[in-house]
């Protein structure tokens, strides 16, 4: 019965792992798709009702003359604005045909989706745990009711301390290291007045409890108008519809804020720089950190003889 503990981590691994290995099948095979001139007759960014509330939305010939139509949600208007200006309207482009489907086309390959290679390692860390710990706690008892140490007892412990580590480290590095270097930089963003167009509570998803504030406001950058709705340079899901609504009381429609503007990108901007009780999350790694120093760490019998 203890065994079977351990057939959740087994089961939840191998799911994983198996959506990574597929996404990035599908990914790499984007590569062996023809590539075809084409010209951009729309791209444009739209407002969905969905989680991702902005989608940039692109309709393209190709030289055959067959017109294709596609999109790509963003969280962010920043986002799906500098996604639009990859492929501005009226500019010509590659895109490239799916031969599995003639009216399928894309305007890049999917290469992105190779990353998620890198995260391979936490689905098996996942299925190593499972599988070792039923095997270990099922077959153990069952074959070798005394089980006699071998000549090296701690190197299970250490191996699965330093692959603690090096997971944790990863995780700090994107959760908390690059997103305090980020904060940092933007210390010296330059102050601007920005008007608001729009701000609401949003609803994460249908039925969800999860609430976020929606601010959308302009600002005008070398005579050019920018928009951005980035409340925060580091944000998480507001826990309540109070909490996100005090937020929105805030900014309202009409009113001049100052925000901070990258000066290095016009679309890059937000109403908050200052840290946010959101970086507690990026210290979580600190704990698989802890843990995997102490199975690591020799240790000490204190007890006297």
């Amino acid at each position: 019965m203890f065994g079977c503990f351990f057939l959740p981590f087994l089961g939840l691994g191998l799911f994983f792992t198996v959506m990574v290995v597929r996404q990035a099948i599908d990914a790499a095979a984007t590569y062996s798709w023809q590539a075809v001139p084409c010209r951009v007759v729309v791209s444009e960014v739209l407002e969905t009702s969905e989680r991702a509330p902005w989608f940039a939305y692109l309709r393209y010939t190709t030289s055959a003359g067959e017109s294709v139509r596609s999109s790509r949600t963003f969280g962010t208007y920043r986002d799906a604005v500098r996604f639009t200006r990859r492929w501005p309207a009226g500019s010509g482009a590659t895109c490239y045909l799916d031969p599995g489907d003639p009216a399928g086309a894309l305007l890049e390959r999917k290469g992105s989706g190779l990353l998620i290679l890198l995260f391979l390692p936490i689905p098996l860390l996942f299925v190593f745990i499972g599988a070792a710990g039923f095997c270990v706690v099922v077959f153990r008892v069952k074959l070798k009711p005394r089980v006699r140490r071998g000549a090296n007892p701690d190197a299970g412990r250490r191996f699965m301390g330093g692959l603690s580590i090096a997971v944790g480290l990863v995780l700090l590095l994107v959760f908390l290291v690059g997103p305090v270097r980020y904060a940092v930089a933007a210390r010296s963003w330059r102050v601007q007045e920005c008007r608001i167009l729009r701000s609401k509570v949003r609803r994460y998803s249908t039925g969800s409890d999860r609430f976020a504030a929606e601010i959308l406001y302009s600002f005008t950058v070398d005579g050019e108008e920018h928009r951005s709705d980035a409340y925060s340079l580091f944000e998480y899901p507001a826990s309540g519809w109070k909490s996100a609504q005090r937020v929105v009381n805030g900014y309202r429609p009409g009113s001049i804020v100052a925000c901070y503007v990258n000066p290095a990108d016009a679309d890059e901007a937000t109403l908050d720089r200052d840290p946010s009780i959101g970086w507690l999350v990026g210290l979580m790694p600190l704990a698989l950190l802890a843990w995997g120093v102490w199975m690591i760490a020799p240790k000490t019998d204190f007890t006297r003889r």
